[in-house]
């Protein structure tokens, strides 16, 4: 599995990367509009709108500030996971547009009439915050093949309602805070299972033995759409077909001759990543399934350990016949 980010030894109170020019100065150039000026929504909606929620504005100034940006009015995010992402809670916050590498400002930046997910929008603010050492888990008191902490930022963040310690760089409280994770230097209720997303080997929490996750597994197993069972159904079945069109497309190019058991085994990567990405694109904690508005609504953060682990423990026991589905 790919890494999720990178990390250093040590935290940083700024981005590995700092941006040329003061912040201001490259909100500005973004065509961003900082907080205390009125954020535009777009055209579509109703006149008679209500404000977009506290955290947008800080969210959105979060992430240009923490992108990396080589050159005016470019973000790149350097094939990192939670810079991609990054780029695209911005995209679709109406602020930026896809580039080859990264993003660029829009034109007209302006809020859509249906903002993305907040728990995705809030995965993304924490691992970004992580990449860029922002964030630093630090171990439970008393935890097992406990590191030396020498060199590291003492925690600044609480453990609370089951999770664990942390030290949060001041430039990143108020988007946290805005976004209901920290509230009083403590992790916030609503926090706990947005932190499952980022899974802290510092804190070794087990959370596929929590009862919220098992009842959340077994709805999933009851409540499968059938468009979605479609899509299952066809990820699952890798047909005798199939592998001989990959061996035909392989093996002309192929240094030495490709065998059934190579193409088996491709396709069944494939066919694990396809069902992974059903699980980031369509599944949620708290929600099951989602269709129509809300999957579109949704945010696909690959490498996210709920959804990897929801999606073992739904393929277990939904296609016990299917069995690398469950790896």
């Amino acid at each position: 599995m790919m890494v999720k980010r990178t990390r250093s030894t040590g935290d940083r109170k700024t981005p590995a990367k700092p941006s040329t020019g003061s912040l201001g100065e490259m909100l500005d150039e973004a065509g961003f509009q900082p907080l205390g000026r009125r954020i535009k929504i777009g055209e579509s909606g109703p006149r008679n709108d209500p404000p977009p929620p506290k955290w947008v504005g800080p969210v959105v100034e979060f992430l240009w500030a923490a992108l990396p940006s080589p050159v005016p009015r470019r973000w790149d995010h350097l094939h990192i996971t939670a810079f991609e992402v990054a780029c695209d809670a911005l995209v679709a916050l109406g602020q930026a547009v896809h580039v080859v590498g990264g993003v660029e400002p829009a034109i007209s930046p302006a809020l859509p009439a249906i903002l993305p997910r907040w728990d995705d929008v809030a995965v993304i603010v924490l691992c970004v915050a992580a990449q860029s050492n922002l964030l630093g888990y630090r171990h439970f008191a008393g935890a097992r093949d406990r590191p030396n902490p020498t060199g590291l930022l003492r925690p600044n963040i609480r453990a609370a309602h089951g999770s664990g310690p942390a030290y949060l760089a001041q430039e990143a409280f108020l988007v946290f805070e805005s976004l209901g994770l920290v509230l009083g230097g403590r992790w916030t209720e609503a926090a706990e299972t947005i932190l499952w997303r980022d899974s802290p080997d510092e804190w070794g929490i087990d959370f596929t033995q929590d009862r919220r996750f098992i009842l959340a597994r077994d709805i999933a197993l009851a409540t499968v759409p059938d468009g979605i069972a479609q899509k299952i159904e066809a990820t699952a079945t890798i047909s005798e077909e199939s592998i001989q069109e990959w061996l035909d497309q392989v093996n002309p190019r192929a240094p030495t001759t490709k065998t059934r058991q190579d193409a088996l085994k491709s396709l069944q990567f494939w066919s694990l990543r396809s069902l992974d990405g059903l699980f980031y694109r369509r599944w949620r904690l708290n929600d099951g399934w989602i269709e129509g508005d809300e999957a579109r609504r949704a945010l696909a953060i690959e490498y996210d350990p709920l959804s990897l682990n929801m999606r073992r423990e739904f393929a277990a026991r939904y296609l016990p016949d299917v069995p690398f589905l469950s790896k």
